[in-house]
């Protein structure tokens, strides 16, 4: 039994004609027109296949394949549809057709699945419409961590609250309804491109995942004065000599934890950004990630943060600022994500039973799968991403690299959907 390529091509380019900037990559935001369309788009191909079909009040899309079992928890695949402005039409994208792909593979072939089987097509994965930190919301109202404070107060580029928007496009949301009860999912199973360059690289058919990293965010400030370039060395007071200090010093600290942390000062805006004037301020962006539990239980990254940013401000006599860019109800870093282990054997077998190369890796992206390992079993599936791009225009993985990682999809829900 295998997935259909010429059919995911079909979904996927169809789902690309939804977008805000044709011509110039996908974007679909969430709660815009074209998500609305997407989604009508995904609801009558669900018909086709005879799924039960509902919409939580966050706007999250479920079609249900009913089990024997009817009372039984349910197998939940599937992954988001939004986009980044100006992103590309595989991101989230891949997964939710794959796994529709799949549901439709077992409709034609009458398979009896002993558990209910859930395709969830998600529309606000995306943490670039409101802001870092603002993403994965589809999961986190099902997982119960949503908060009403979220909804009133982030804002996406429009100058609309979460809230706003969501009503705007025709939504009640109740944090609630939308929980999902303890023990009401078995399997939550997403594929996604992998965003990065080791299959393709290694030229590997399929990622295995095993962790998904922990992230932490963080801003930091620097307030200097500005000057003309004449000004004496020792007279100045330069917002970035003193950042290229934090930043030495940081690199170093982190270096100094090992290999289970990485971190960096990833982004810098500078002001006056000009060779003839001594910079007066600097915002830096730093980003964390950890695939190991125990050290972000036991390092306190905001202190070390702070404590760099108080000796710099010792030594250069200028002030500094630490924001943190967290996700509201949780902490930062985020612990890792722990992917099932004994479903990773699982589609080892697979791989090998379908003569598809495969490797077992780590990766340091977000996705939903990450807010559901705390409520269910989870496991992911990459496939190969061309030149390890995306979010852009240029983004792109080969159909029949997708359809791989589909058969393997298809092939552990039908083992996970039946009992032993």
């Amino acid at each position: 039994m295998e997935t259909r390529a010429e059919r995911i091509q079909a979904n996927i380019e169809k789902l690309s004609t939804f977008t805000s900037t044709p011509g110039k990559g996908v974007t679909r935001s969430s709660y815009s027109k074209e998500d609305r369309q997407a989604k009508d788009y995904l609801i009558e191909e669900m018909k086709k296949i005879d799924l039960e079909i509902y919409e939580d009040s966050f706007g999250t899309l479920f079609g249900r394949r009913e089990g024997k079992n009817k009372n039984a928890p349910v197998v939940m695949l599937g992954s988001h549809y939004d986009s980044v402005v100006h992103g590309g039409g595989f991101d989230g994208v891949a997964g939710s057709v794959a796994a529709l792909e799949v549901m439709r593979v077992l409709h034609e072939t009458n398979f009896e699945n002993d558990y209910p089987l859930e395709l969830i097509l998600m529309n606000a994965e995306e943490g670039e419409t409101f802001g870092p930190s603002t993403g994965v919301t589809n999961s986190r109202a099902m997982v119960g961590t949503m908060t009403e404070l979220e909804l009133k107060t982030v804002k996406n580029r429009f100058g609309q609250t979460k809230l706003e928007a969501m009503m705007e496009y025709g939504l009640n949301p109740d944090l609630q309804e939308a929980k999902k009860k303890p023990g009401s999912i078995k399997n939550f199973l997403e594929l996604h491109i992998e965003q990065g360059p080791v299959l393709e690289r290694e030229n590997i058919d399929v990622g295995l995942i095993k962790y998904l990293a922990g992230i932490g965010r963080y801003t930091i400030r620097f307030h200097g004065k500005t000057a003309d370039s004449t000004v004496s060395m020792i007279a100045r007071k330069d917002a970035l000599v003193a950042a290229s200090a934090f930043i030495n010093e940081f690199d170093k600290q982190i270096k100094e934890l090992g290999d289970s942390v990485t971190g960096m000062v990833g982004k810098l805006d500078i002001q006056p950004n000009s060779n003839q004037f001594v910079p007066e301020y600097v915002e830096g962006k730093i980003e964390i990630r950890t695939f190991n539990k125990e050290i972000t239980e036991e390092i306190n990254f905001t202190k070390l943060i702070q404590d760099i940013l108080d000796a710099i401000s010792t030594k250069y006599e200028i002030e500094t600022e630490l924001e943190e860019i967290t996700r509201i109800n949780y902490p930062n870093p985020t612990k890792p994500s722990i992917m099932n282990a004994d479903n990773v054997q699982k589609m080892i077998t697979i791989c090998k039973d379908l003569g598809y190369s495969y490797s077992v890796i780590n990766n340091g992206t977000g996705h939903d799968s990450m807010i559901m390992t705390d409520f269910t079993d989870v496991n992911m599936i990459y496939v190969p991403s061309k030149n390890g791009v995306s979010h852009c225009p240029e983004e792109w993985t080969d159909y029949d690299k997708i359809k791989k990682g589909a058969d393997v999809l298809l092939h552990l829900v039908m083992d996970l959907s039946c009992d032993e």
